[in-house]
């Protein structure tokens, strides 16, 4: 069972980016932040009040998930800025490729060595993204240039995460993560654009599935089913995530990648997925 939700999970996921990148199109990126986070937020904490009312006076957690919640709210809006202007494929590749970020990340700034498949793998990765996203025309599309800031912002989310978790309580942490970047998006809404919340119908509908499904619901699971599946396994399910993306951006948005960029996406995925089979196995 645990096996099947997370497969929905990455489904799920990789849904989200053609849903996004056509909701953008009429709402404020920072809108579409504010909402799914803010859906996720208020039901995780109401569950949280009912279980346990003591974690609302958790400073450490409340500042904890703070930090998260900005970089979440970094990475979500970065992504949702950067697929105004580049493709579903392309975006889902590169934030991806921002679990192979964690070790270039750790090896500056926490004095952690590289093993040498990591940097063989992150030299694979790299190569992938240049053939990817290189166009000899336009040289880097602009979209896929704030993607970037995507990935490396996920990096560091999964870097302090990690360390997090270790001695705070999961679900508080995530809630409250949740809280902080539904309020960092909004306070960036209040900031840039007049306030409108004037939404269409099939932007609710969008809105709704985003915060629910993709983001609540998907959070839970991945959470969940952690303690029971390997994690491997785990990682190896969420390298679907981009290939559902494509798939989901061909079927519903008519994206089609040249036979350049799926290469470049296949050495990605190939890189991403030896990258997390060596560093689990070595766990």
């Amino acid at each position: 069972m645990r096996i099947f939700l997370l497969i929905v999970t990455a489904i799920i996921w990789g849904s989200t980016f053609f849903i996004i990148k056509d909701t953008v199109i009429t709402v404020n990126e920072y809108y579409i932040v504010f909402i799914r986070t803010f859906i996720a937020a208020i039901s995780m904490l109401l569950f949280l009040y009912f279980k346990d009312k003591k974690i609302f006076v958790n400073y450490k957690t409340l500042k904890r998930g703070m930090i998260l919640g900005i970089l979440l709210a970094t990475t979500y809006i970065s992504q949702t800025i950067g697929l105004k202007y580049t493709s579903s494929g392309h975006s889902a590749f590169i934030t991806g490729a921002g679990v192979i970020i964690v070790p270039m990340l750790l090896f500056f700034f926490f004095k952690r060595k590289l093993k040498i498949q990591e940097t063989i793998i992150l030299f694979v990765v790299f190569l992938g993204l240049f053939i990817l996203t290189y166009d000899s025309q336009t040289v880097l599309n602009i979209g896929d240039l704030i993607t970037l800031i995507t990935a490396f912002s996920l990096a560091w989310h999964l870097i302090l995460s990690g360390k997090y978790v270790k001695t705070t309580e999961v679900l508080s942490l995530v809630a409250f993560q949740f809280l902080f970047a539904s309020l960092f998006s909004f306070l960036l809404y209040l900031t840039t654009q007049p306030v409108s919340f004037g939404l269409s119908i099939n932007e609710i509908i969008s809105l709704l599935y985003l915060g629910f499904v993709g983001t609540l619901f998907c959070y839970f699971v991945s959470v969940w089913a952690q303690k029971q599946v390997d994690t491997v396994t785990v990682a190896l399910i969420f390298t679907l995530e981009p290939v559902f993306a494509v798939l989901f951006a061909w079927i519903f948005a008519s994206e089609i990648l040249s036979l350049k960029e799926i290469t470049g996406g296949l050495i990605i995925l190939g890189g991403i997925s030896a990258f997390q089979f060596f560093s689990n196995r070595r766990k």
